[in-house]
């Protein structure tokens, strides 16, 4: 409702009415910003919902609800478009980065099962399964990625030093034996 609007129920002795027409609009802004929330997570079904929600709760409040129903349409957009079916090594490979860094832990380290099962010996593969798997507090597991991902590829042990992934890892004698540099 605009602020003209609650003046003049105010001067017209309207008090409660006008502190209840206040909350309403505070409620229906709290609600928009939480669905705007779920539209930058990209959590596009969900965004569309609250937005949905919000018109058929508020449809009083015009501005809100005329943003709503433009970002309620961008939700149908991106919640419908075409999702590529996964085929190589490298598209299993890289949905299980973006589930992981969703945190979507159980999730990123079935599409790099599917990825090692069609290239065993990727290190790329068995080293971020071992970070993923740190991430997710599976130590013992996360360790045996990691040993095998250093011996595919050396080079592995110079990232786990550093990678941050790792930290949960980072006072263990195992991590330490297995990061430290090699003896020549």
């Amino acid at each position: 409702m605009a602020k003209k609007e609650m003046k003049k129920l105010k001067k017209a002795g309207h008090q409660k009415m006008a502190s209840s027409l206040a909350a309403h609009a505070e409620q229906a802004m709290a609600d928009y910003e939480s669905a705007l929330g779920f539209l930058h997570k990209r959590q596009y079904a969900e965004a569309g919902d609250r937005f949905e929600a919000i018109l058929a709760a508020y449809p009083q409040e015009r501005e809100i609800a005329d943003r709503c129903r433009i970002y309620r349409d961008v939700c149908r957009r991106n919640a419908t478009e075409k999702v590529h079916p996964l085929k190589r090594p490298e598209d299993y490979f890289y949905q299980g980065i973006l589930e992981s860094n969703r945190q979507h832990y159980d999730e990123a380290l079935k599409h790099f099962d599917r990825a090692l099962k069609m290239s065993p010996k990727d290190d790329r593969v068995v080293y971020i399964m071992a970070s993923t798997l740190a991430l997710k507090g599976e130590k013992d597991q996360a360790l045996s990625n990691l040993r095998e991902a250093i011996d595919l590829n050396s080079l592995n042990r110079i990232h786990a030093q550093q990678d941050p992934d790792f930290d949960l890892l980072r006072e263990e004698g195992d991590f330490l034996d297995l990061v430290a540099p090699a003896k020549a």
